[in-house]
């Protein structure tokens, strides 16, 4: 079994990241780590506080990402958690997902949204990150946990300093993986149906179906609440 590492943002309340934790019954693991914030009311195996100061969330994310492949208490290899991934059915295998092409993703986004956004931005920067090392250029940034080698995450910090940490590690590395649609649902008519993992925004959280449904399935404490 390995750590879990999340990357919280310093508020006092997040309560997917509750709900996050209490799914993690389903999926064996060693600590729970918590880099940046710790909402109340949660207490992570380990919490080390990460001053967020930089200009934007990404590289905040960068910051706490190498400072965890370079934690030696941390384990050698480590799954790479969201705030808003669920883990809907039990797991005995090593998730490791794509979808599609990079490129197709930043167009698909940005035909959605009328143009370019803060995310798609991020995103056009790894593909130039990527093809200017002459990776592939497959899309790992899918709302599930990747699992990450500390030795080979560091190597890659010092190699780029780019926003995107699952697309870049995932293609520098060819790790491959088993090509699947994303977990999000954005939708607050949408609920969840039979998929492993599940992930939300904070509308299908707080007001869709959805977030009835996993609070309903997730209702129970977990070892990470006080």
């Amino acid at each position: 079994m390995h750590d879990i590492v999340y990357f919280v943002k310093d508020t006092d309340k997040n309560e997917e990241l509750r709900y996050s934790l209490r799914s993690l019954t389903n999926f064996p693991h060693k600590k729970v780590w918590f880099y940046g914030g710790c909402p109340k009311g949660l207490k992570p195996d380990v919490h080390i506080y990460v001053d967020q100061t930089k200009p934007t969330k990404w590289e905040n994310i960068f910051m706490m990402f190498k400072m965890a492949c370079e934690n030696k208490d941390i384990s050698k290899d480590f799954w790479l958690f969201n705030d808003d991934f669920f883990v809907m059915k039990p797991i005995n295998y090593k998730p490791n997902f794509y979808d599609g092409d990079l490129y197709k993703r930043v167009v698909t986004l940005e035909d959605k949204h009328n143009g370019v956004t803060p995310y798609s931005q991020q995103l056009r920067y790894t593909l130039q990150e990527l093809e200017g090392l002459g990776c592939s250029t497959i899309n790992y940034a899918l709302h599930a946990p990747m699992l990450i080698n500390k030795v080979k995450g560091k190597e890659l910090t010092n190699i780029i300093d780019g926003p995107m940490i699952r697309c870049l590690y995932g293609n520098y590395f060819k790790i491959g993986g088993e090509q699947h649609s994303d977990f999000k649902i954005d939708s607050i008519t949408k609920g969840y149906k039979d998929s492993d993992f599940l992930s939300t925004n904070d509308k299908s959280f707080h007001d869709g179906l959805v977030g009835q449904q996993i609070r309903e399935i997730f209702k129970n404490k977990c070892k990470y609440e006080e």
